[in-house]
């Protein structure tokens, strides 16, 4: 199979050296960064690689990924995804799935197969020289299927995601996937971000345990990448946000109004769905006593 990566940051580069095993895989790629492209040969990740679209033989390939920003996507898209053959797969990582998915439906007819994707893996760090070929390791990997996919496509993408080592895949639509990952990812960011723009911030060197540096570790995000992010899902989002600052109000409340029964409540109701959660996931097993 031949398979080409468009953009070697920090995910597709992880791509590239996670599949450098895969069975019958010609992996080549396109990245305008010159060092970038050397290393990666150097590497054997991938077998050539192109600086631009336009020059990369996007026509021969069997599946194509695009491991670029939302509106970098949707560009390439708009310009070169009519140039696939026919039943060749575009698939993609975007964060976000309803701007894509809107491109591709402009096109419309189009002889590809588009079967987006989205592995629930990342670092605080972007670029090439952050690739790991573990990132995968353990993740989910989000599948976002246009209609009529048909079945040995969804098997290809299976295979692979498996083979990069990641726990399951899960199947959804565009919309469910932008507010599912709104919650999950999108607002965990924002908190993040409102954390450091806390007044204590510079002076809490020394204060700070595991469970700040959990709640602030993805606040020194690529700000250019997450503005695209949070401006194409700009609506559920803000939503979230406001039924954020609703509940931390409830105890705000509490606090002030000096109720310690109330607020033993309400602590006790989000710590046991929390519980629930975990134990739907079969995460209570793990934290069991022996």
């Amino acid at each position: 199979m031949k398979l080409m990566i468009v953009g070697l940051g920090l995910i597709g580069g992880s791509m590239a050296m996670a599949l450098r095993n895969y069975p019958d895989l010609e992996c080549t790629a396109v990245t305008r960064n010159e060092v970038t492209r050397a290393e990666a040969l150097r590497m054997g990740i991938i077998k050539s690689a192109w600086p631009t679209p336009d020059d990369a033989p996007i026509e021969n390939q069997d599946m194509l990924m695009l491991c670029l920003p939302p509106d970098a996507c949707v560009d390439f898209v708009s310009r070169h995804a009519m140039r696939l053959k026919k039943g060749a797969i575009l698939t993609d990582v975007c964060g976000v799935k309803q701007p894509l998915k809107a491109a591709i439906d402009a096109l419309a007819p189009h002889p590809f197969i588009y079967l987006g994707g989205h592995p629930m893996a990342g670092k605080e760090r972007g670029s090439f020289a952050n690739a790991t070929p573990d990132l995968y390791r353990g993740s989910h990997y989000i599948l976002v299927p246009d209609t009529d996919v048909p079945d040995s496509a969804m098997q290809a993408m299976k295979q692979m995601i498996h083979f990069i080592g990641c726990a399951d895949t899960i199947i959804t639509t565009p919309a469910e996937h932008d507010a599912r990952i709104g919650y999950t990812s999108q607002l965990m960011h924002v908190m993040a971000l409102a954390l450091c723009d806390q007044h204590l911030l510079f002076d809490s060197y020394g204060f700070e345990g595991g469970s700040f540096r959990g709640a602030t570790r993805v606040a020194a995000l690529d700000p250019e990448l997450w503005c695209e992010l949070f401006s194409a899902n700009r609506e559920p989002l803000a939503d979230l946000i406001d039924e954020l600052r609703d509940n931390l109000q409830i105890y705000a409340d509490l606090l002030r109004s000096g109720d310690r029964s109330a607020l033993l409540e309400r602590l006790r109701t989000s710590s046991d769905r929390k519980k629930a959660f975990d134990a739907e996931r079969g995460l209570d097993r793990l934290h069991s006593p022996l």
